[in-house]
């Protein structure tokens, strides 16, 4: 398979990927109650939390749902990406590989935790502090993760147009700057944190798309 064909599939990746998180968020915000992943990443009272997830039923389980297919097309984009450039930086491009592909796993294992969460709380279970707390920390392993990934990402990607600048400065600083925010609390910015981990995704799937889909044209 040759760099012009995976360019352009990580291109149409993309694209699905943002369309399955614009779903997924789309399913939270649709939802007479919070029913979006976040509110249920972090370590809450644990009243409060079985309450929300309660409450969250069954949107939350659509919310996962898509997120499962997300997990699948994030993966999918980044990683053909990183077979079309693996040339400029072979090492970088190992580490970005396995690195995403732990995400990923982490994100499965994320989901797999939460829905069998809303099943003990179906069942008329209230979930231990400790459940939460696991869930919290692989949440938090989760999101470093990803913002380490995609930090080295932007050391392998091209910066030769105003586009592709614009797309290495948004995966060097994105998620590095509002994963801390979300996951630590930092400055009491949790919420925000969040807001700039959905926009940072966002733009991110769009620039990529963009220029894997040049990078393809202009592939030998």
């Amino acid at each position: 398979m040759d760099t012009r064909t995976h360019l352009s599939r990580s291109s149409v990746l993309n694209l699905v990927a943002l369309a399955l998180l614009a779903a997924a968020m789309l399913a939270a915000n649709l939802a007479p109650y919070p029913a979006g992943q976040e509110f249920f990443e972090v370590i809450r009272p644990a009243e409060v939390y079985s309450a929300a997830l309660a409450n969250a039923d069954p949107a939350l389980r659509t919310v996962l749902f898509f997120d499962a297919l997300f997990a699948l097309a994030y993966t999918g984009a980044i990683c053909f990406a990183i077979l079309g450039f693996a040339r400029r930086n072979v090492p970088v491009a190992w580490f970005c590989g396995l690195g995403i592909v732990a995400v990923m796993v982490l994100d499965y294992r994320e989901n797999t935790i939460m829905v069998q969460s809303l099943d003990i709380v179906a069942a008329g279970g209230e979930l231990p502090l400790a459940r939460i707390a696991a869930q919290a920390s692989v949440s938090a392993i989760k999101w470093q993760g990803a913002a380490a990934v995609l930090f080295a990402l932007s050391f392998l990607l091209p910066a030769d147009t105003l586009i592709e600048k614009l797309l290495v400065w948004g995966t060097r600083l994105g998620l590095a700057l509002a994963v801390p925010l979300f996951v630590l609390n930092a400055f009491g910015l949790r919420e925000t944190g969040t807001l700039f981990i959905l926009l940072s995704m966002a733009g991110g799937f769009v620039l990529l798309a963009v220029v894997t889909r040049s990078r393809a044209k202009r592939a030998d």
